[in-house]
């Protein structure tokens, strides 16, 4: 999780793995790394941060100590609304993160798609919630699903939910209750396990991601979902997640039959895809050697010897995860440039 930069599904709030590590412990062939355990400091660049996201490149990690926070479920306040489109539940959320008055915890917004799924899967269809969100005029194809928690002290939590009704409301949003959330928890991370069934079937599940900000954030997910959808009989739901004042995540789930051949090709392309649109390589899944091609598009060849003159000083013989990581030591014909 740390090596990867990943992040949790509350990270709106809590923040990243690069925000919650205090200090850390890595094993290297030049020797072991150890860096303080202080809240934060001035003395260089951060060390942190540069072994954060190596990905096992530079050392192995042996010890981290994070950050950790009070822990108060009972204040927890969930909250679910119903946007008539794409665009007014975005502005929703952009609004919130930027209104300055505290931020959700879990914070999504499925788009059409996944928003129809969800109400199927949810166990919202057939409910009186669902009759009232189509008498409304929530149109099926259209409607978005905004979903989240809020978490903290007991007055901070009302009053921060209190005031994300109101924006919701004013952008279009109806309240739909802790109801849809509630059952979003339940099957968190019990979803996940239909992919090894479907793929007994041919049929494969996976996910990419990336992060852009807010400006470019309209374009990023009209031009990856078409070319998803550009492939015959396949679905491709998305949802915006791990948000911020500046922008946010785009998490593409795409189903479809294929060979294992062709869903390379397909992934490649979705990859592509991405780049073309100006978004990050990744927000949290790291880079690993599949998505390794498209990082020095992103990133440019300078900075990328500048990961190429670490692994040197750490790993001079190049025994720590070879092959492609990082692109450290990518052939320039597996290279995707823009």
């Amino acid at each position: 999780w740390v090596v990867t930069r990943g992040a949790g599904q509350n990270s709106t709030y809590y923040g990243k793995a690069e925000d919650l590590v205090m200090s850390q412990e890595y094993i290297t062939p030049v020797g072991t790394i150890r860096t303080v355990d202080v809240p934060a400091y001035s003395t260089g660049p951060n060390l942190d941060q540069i072994m954060i996201g190596s990905e096992g490149a530079y050392g192995i990690l042996v010890a981290v100590t994070l950050k950790v926070f009070r822990y108060q479920p009972e204040n927890t306040r969930r909250f679910s609304f119903i946007f008539p489109d794409w665009q007014s539940g975005t502005a929703a959320v952009r609004e919130i993160m930027q209104g300055e008055f505290g931020v959700p915890s879990v914070f999504r917004l499925s788009d059409p798609e996944e928003t129809d799924v969800a109400f199927k899967l949810y166990g919202v269809e057939g409910t009186p919630i669902d009759t009232l969100v189509s008498l409304r005029g929530f149109k099926k194809g259209e409607r978005c699903l905004m979903l989240g928690t809020v978490d903290g002290d007991r007055a901070y939590t009302a009053m921060v939910k209190r005031r994300l009704r109101k924006v919701c409301k004013a952008l279009g949003g109806m309240y739909t209750t802790g109801f849809i959330t509630k059952k979003w928890e339940h099957g968190r991370f019990a979803d996940p396990y239909m992919r090894e069934d479907l793929q007994d079937y041919g049929i494969l599940i996976d996910t990419l991601e990336c992060a852009t900000n807010w400006d470019q954030l309209p374009k990023v997910h009209e031009q990856v979902r078409a070319y998803v959808k550009s492939r015959p009989q396949t679905v491709c739901m998305t949802h915006m997640s791990h948000c911020y004042p500046q922008g946010a995540n785009l998490y593409f789930i795409f189903i479809a039959k294929m060979g294992h051949q062709e869903f390379l090709e397909f992934h490649r392309g979705i990859l592509d895809a991405v780049q073309a649109s100006g978004a990050t390589m990744s927000h949290h899944h790291g880079i690993g050697k599949m998505t390794a091609p498209w990082l020095e598009g992103q990133i440019g060849s300078n900075e990328l010897e500048v990961f190429r003159a670490l692994k040197r000083h750490f790993d001079p013989r190049n025994v720590l995860n070879p092959g492609g990581t990082l692109a450290l030591d990518l052939p320039d014909e597996q290279r995707r440039m823009p």
